[in-house]
């Protein structure tokens, strides 16, 4: 377990090793950690502002590989 705090919110958070920032945080402690909340708020603020759907991109990504 290790005790965080989010980036952007402030808020305290303790994570485990299912987290999927655990390893980055545990391997590098002065690295950022964002919450879920934050981290969904601003996939959807970029949505909005780009009008791309994260959908698409998946469903076009294996062409570019």
């Amino acid at each position: 377990m290790l005790k965080t705090q989010c980036f952007f919110c402030k808020k305290e958070y303790t994570i485990d090793s299912y987290d999927t920032q655990y390893k980055k945080l545990k391997n590098n402690p002065k690295s950022y950690y964002v919450c879920k909340t934050c981290n969904q708020s601003m996939q959807n603020e970029a949505k909005k502002g780009s009008g791309i759907n994260i959908d698409d991109i998946d469903k076009y990504d294996k062409f570019f590989r």
